[in-house]
């Protein structure tokens, strides 16, 4: 058997594993929210069949990984990321600096991401439902400078 025979399947497994990940500069499937003193929101719909694979508190449930669902563009300060649903929702937060936050049950079965001084920049967004079966559950992305307004 040739070399290149037997790295194939370990060839097909990284593969796999990268294009599982979430990509934080991926085109937004659903859309971009401003955040501002109002709430801004946006229906969409949550969950996906890959487990987030974000490790952390919080970093659970089924999303659609590759590009975000959506983009937060911030102008700094205080921000709430959060999402409602009757369904049990989680959410992936990445910062303009890479660095990725989660939630799941922040307000009964809703997630919220809240920073106290959240930097200038593009912040993108999984949401995720906490099993598979509930992907593509209705829920609503929201967007606020300050905090969630349940």
């Amino acid at each position: 058997m040739s070399a290149t025979l037997r790295l194939l399947p370990l060839l097909l497994l990284v593969a796999t594993a990268a294009s599982a990940q979430p990509r934080p500069g991926g085109t937004p499937v659903a859309g971009a929210l401003a955040s501002g003193d109002t709430p801004a929101a946006m229906a969409i719909q949550a969950g996906g069949a890959d487990r987030n694979p974000i490790p952390g508190s919080g970093c659970s449930g089924f999303i659609r990984s590759g590009a975000p669902l959506a983009t937060v563009e911030h102008g700094g300060g205080p921000l709430s990321i959060y999402v409602t649903s009757g369904t049990d929702t989680t959410l992936l937060v990445a910062d303009p600096s890479g660095r990725w936050q989660c939630s799941d049950d922040a307000d009964d079965i809703n997630p919220a991401v809240t920073f106290a001084n959240a930097p200038a920049g593009t912040y993108a967004v999984w949401v995720g439902t906490f099993s598979a079966e509930a992907a593509g559950a209705s829920a609503q992305l929201h967007a606020v400078r300050g905090q969630p307004r349940w």
